[in-house]
């Protein structure tokens, strides 16, 4: 593996807003689940060697379980991720609890470990003063319980939370959620072929410091970035191989970093949540010259 000197975020920009910030030149890691090919996803050990490599950001997924505990696993159930079977949320805690968590992206093929699947508030523990949390809430309807969990353990500066909005609509239900202001928000949604500086201008009284988009023309990116510019809003793209963002993915990445990589930066993308950390932040250090 790769070796460089790890460098918190945290020591270097305190203030979630500050990290988000255009002003910031830095262009922003997202370990997906963690850095999986670490430790076991979604696991403390992933979010801890996340926060080894100097990456930014973790991406976690949370679910409650049968009993109302929040839990960090992706699938709705145990099967791939951990040695036991069942559906997440018909199961209780303690049952989750008992499973152990597979090898990096698990499988049945993967080993089965000594970690277990942490509870919301562990992960973010984990992650306090190290590397901040976006965290996906798998189920709608379970964002207040995410939430109260937030706010329980004090962590609003330290996590951004994200949703689905509808910049055409116009109409934006988050607006009225009463940790709307106090907890950063990330506004979801795809670019509309040519029109993606006005679906921008659409969402500004969300003021949002960071979007994630789905695109099929990286032109299009290219063309909102005045208005990005103007509304001070950072732009996360996703190249895991499943994000179908036409091929800017991970594994064209490997082979033409530049090309995937390289091709967003210049489109004006700030963050990039990918599966293959340790090779983005090595490209990304040998195209600054650090």
């Amino acid at each position: 593996m790769h070796s460089q000197t790890a460098i918190s975020p945290l020591s270097r920009n305190a203030d979630i807003y500050d990290l988000l910030s255009r002003a910031n030149p830095d262009i922003l890691t997202i370990a997906h689940r963690g850095l999986w090919s670490a430790a076991p996803e979604n696991s403390l050990a992933a979010i801890r060697a996340a926060a080894e490599l100097g990456v930014e950001f973790v991406e976690i997924d949370t679910q409650a379980t049968a009993d109302g505990h929040l839990v960090v696993i992706h699938d709705k159930t145990l099967d791939r991720t951990t040695s036991a079977k069942g559906v997440v949320g018909t199961s209780n805690f303690a049952t989750v609890r008992d499973a152990r968590l597979r090898a990096g992206a698990g499988g049945e093929t993967a080993a089965s470990t000594d970690e277990r699947i942490p509870t919301l508030e562990e992960a973010l523990e984990e992650a306090r003063g190290r590397v901040f949390v976006n965290i996906d809430t798998k189920f709608p309807r379970e964002l207040p319980l995410v939430i109260a969990a937030v706010r329980r353990l004090g962590a609003e500066d330290h996590v951004i939370i994200k949703s689905d909005v509808e910049p055409q609509s116009g109409c934006f239900p988050v607006l009225d959620a009463d940790w709307f202001g106090s907890i950063p928000h990330m506004p979801m949604f795809p670019v509309r072929p040519g029109k993606f500086t006005e679906d921008l201008r659409m969402i500004e009284p969300l003021k949002a410091p960071m979007i994630e988009v789905k695109f099929t023309d990286i032109a299009d990116l290219a063309a909102g970035r005045e208005e990005l510019e103007r509304q001070n809003i950072r732009l996360w793209i996703n190249t895991l191989d499943v994000s179908h963002n036409v091929d800017f993915n991970d594994s064209r990445a490997l082979s033409d970093p530049e090309g995937v990589w390289g091709a967003l930066l210049d489109a004006g993308v700030g963050a990039i949540q990918t599966d293959t950390n340790v090779e983005f932040k090595r490209w990304l250090a040998l195209r600054s010259g650090n």
